[in-house]
């Protein structure tokens, strides 16, 4: 049953979390000595598949024998539009076949004569097995800490927000497949939010979170009320086609006329020059996180010539501004939208940060600027926290042999916000429960005894209550007594559907 264990899954890159004996979530690192693994897989031609680094670091080389960005596609054949189609094959290197839903990936075997052309093999694999084969390299890393042979290592696994229902049994039948037990899968936004212990204080006020995620290919957002350590998911967006990609390709683009203008040859007339680019601007976008400058040298880049330059974070920050831009106007739609929808979002409190491409210093910097009161939350790596969230889940299961793999419970949310007040002194009035809060609900208040009311204990006991545009009066089971001219009351609030309505149903008592 221990330890258990946090997994996040993406199109770039995955990791796994798990939970030590002093409560502290931690990712592990792999053989490479990296937290975070690449998303790649290589098939050697015969019977071996590579998966990680090494086979990212081939794939330059041997595109057709590799798979990468396959996470977008481990969706049911229905949701796959010829729009994630168009988008998905820019980034796989090998070929897709669209009508099977299968990575076709092709090794030239050298022929033992030479009067006869290499043999051509073959080798098919879905999403769903690439996914599992790539699940099975995170098995290998969660060993080192579980060693129960007779039970599967428990993990909580997340998965995008605007992934469908049917995605999460095609996820989870990988990892199970895999040699996982999943105990629950949940979006990666919930989980991010998790990783940070936000909303689990019962005495705060109820706060809202925006979660930003930027990856390698899309970005998406999610706004949440959080308190008494319930998560109300208020509204998401995305995805957008603004991600790494679009970080990576503006320093590509860079070297590809720094190139031509010192040694007049074109890089884009060559596809293994511009695979050598972009995997060299990807590492030179990775260093400038950390550093302030790196060197950017690749090695017979064209026609035998090596390209050999200093980047600077300054300089690479006014290659990506347009991108940036780009990304935060949209974010800004999005909170206005938000905002419209729900009168209640004035501000944003806390801002939760996800996604390896979040974690570039100008971009974090853009985010904080347009939120100036909202805390930023990045002391864990952005691309680590949805893991570490899901390691926190896994651990908060009663029994996650019996878990249920829902996308969401059912719950019932308060329809309008809940006021309280004594006698007919409305201008007293205290909020109970917010619009949207989880019942059932107990909360202790203070409330001010009305100036108008009498000393009789009819008077004293009775209260008013409206939620929306209806108002009820509520008495007390017994005497009251107002200690200072002031109630010290538990309010129990539950519900009753009438009518297809959530009707609050309130219980007072004196404490």
């Amino acid at each position: 049953m221990w330890p258990r264990f946090g997994i996040k899954i993406g199109n770039s890159t995955l990791c796994i979390a798990y939970v030590k004996a002093d409560g502290k979530a931690e990712v592990i690192a792999n053989k490479q000595g990296d937290r975070v693994s690449q998303a790649c897989l290589l098939w050697d031609g015969d019977s071996e598949i590579e998966c990680g680094l090494t086979a990212k670091q081939k794939m330059a080389t041997r595109p057709k024998q590799a798979v990468a960005h396959s996470f977008q596609l481990l969706q049911p054949k229905e949701h796959l539009t010829e729009e994630i189609f168009s988008n998905a094959l820019k980034d796989i290197p090998c070929d897709f076949d669209k009508e099977e839903l299968v990575f076709r990936m092709e090794h030239a075997v050298p022929s033992d004569k030479e009067d006869q052309d290499d043999q051509i093999v073959t080798k098919e694999l879905s999403a769903y097995q690439v996914t599992m084969e790539l699940l099975r390299a995170e098995l290998e890393l969660a060993h080192q800490y579980h060693t129960d042979a007779d039970q599967a290592p428990i993990a909580v696994i997340s998965i995008p927000s605007y992934y469908p229902v049917e995605a999460f049994k095609l996820l989870s039948d990988a990892a199970e497949t895999a040699g996982f037990h999943v105990a629950q899968i949940i979006a990666e936004p919930t989980a991010a939010v998790l990783g940070y212990n936000i909303g689990e204080d019962e005495l705060q006020a109820r706060q809202h979170v925006l979660t930003i995620k930027c990856g390698g290919l899309y970005s998406d957002f999610a706004l949440f009320a959080v308190q008494n350590g319930f998560f109300i998911e208020l509204a998401t967006f995305g995805p957008f086609a603004i991600g790494g990609r679009q970080f990576t390709e503006a320093l590509v683009q860079f070297i590809c006329e720094e190139f031509k203008r010192k040694y007049k040859l074109d890089p884009h007339e060559s596809r293994r020059s511009l695979a050598k680019i972009r995997t060299a601007a990807a590492n030179c976008k990775h260093t400038l996180t950390t550093m302030p400058s790196t060197q950017l040298y690749i090695d017979s880049l064209m026609d035998g010539v090596d390209f050999n330059a200093q980047m600077s974070r300054a300089r690479f920050e006014s290659l990506i501004q347009p991108v940036i831009n780009n990304l935060m106007q949209q974010l800004g739609e999005c909170i206005e939208q938000a905002q419209q929808q729900r009168p209640e979002l004035k501000r944003v409190d806390h801002i939760v940060l996800l996604g390896a491409t979040m974690q570039i210093p100008k971009l974090q910097a853009a985010v904080a600027s347009r939120f100036p009161d909202a805390k930023l939350h990045n002391s864990h790596s952005a691309d680590e926290v949805v893991a570490i969230g899901c390691a926190r889940q896994a651990v908060c299961l009663l029994d996650p042999l019996e878990q249920q793999l829902q996308k969401a419970d059912d719950c019932v949310l308060v329809e309008d916000d809940l006021y309280i007040w004594h006698g007919d002194d409305e201008a007293n009035a205290t909020l109970v429960l917010g619009k949207g809060s989880v019942l059932p609900q107990k909360i202790r208040i203070t409330l001010p005894q009305s100036s108008e009311a009498g000393d009789g204990p009819n008077e004293l006991s009775l209260f008013k209550i409206r939620a929306g545009d209806k108002e009820i009066l509520a008495n007390l089971p017994g005497p009251a007594a107002a200690e200072d001219g002031l109630f010290q009351l538990e309010v129990e609030v539950n519900w009753n559907d009438k009518d297809g309505n959530v009707v609050p149903q309130v219980r007072l008592s004196c404490m």
